[in-house]
């Protein structure tokens, strides 16, 4: 008698958590698709802003940061390469004269880091939670598929 070949509960396993591996975006897909939405939700550039305190920062690359000021309140700032510990740094600081950070003049201080700011975008902070939002609300959950021998027979009982 041929019995079909049986395949172990830990082999299923494995095959899942590959499969869940290979359609899970890494850190580095997640991150670009951050900065694509807060590129897309940034004004045009400026040469300085009034700063007086940061609520916080997101790191979008090695060159690219979100300072936030407010609520709703970010600025997307470019700086110059290399700054290899900005993403490592669990705060960083900016220099700035009369409460002002100024393009080209002041810097993100990460670590032993100093990078110069290039470059000051507004972000519209009501436009990227829509679009984070919209982001979140892209991913489709996935239904399992009806185990076979539970089906019931296609015209009654």
């Amino acid at each position: 008698m041929n019995r079909p070949p049986s395949i172990r509960p830990s082999a299923l396993m494995l095959l899942a958590a590959g499969l869940v591996a290979c359609a899970t975006p890494g850190p580095a897909e997640r991150q670009a698709a951050a900065l694509a939405r807060y590129e897309a939700a940034a004004g045009e550039p400026v040469g300085s802003v009034r700063f007086f305190r940061a609520n916080g920062f997101t790191v979008l690359g090695d060159e690219v940061l979100a300072v936030w000021t407010g609520p709703s309140e970010a600025w997307l700032l470019r700086v110059d390469a290399p700054c290899r510990e900005l993403s490592w740094q669990p705060a960083i600081g900016l220099t700035s004269s009369l409460g002002r950070v100024s393009v080209r003049f002041d810097e993100v201080l990460a670590g032993r880091d100093r990078c110069r700011i290039r470059e000051i975008r507004p972000v519209d902070g009501k436009a990227l939670r829509e679009a984070e939002r919209a982001a979140r609300g892209a991913v489709q959950p996935v239904e399992r598929a009806p185990d076979p021998e539970s089906r019931q027979p296609a015209g009654g009982t």
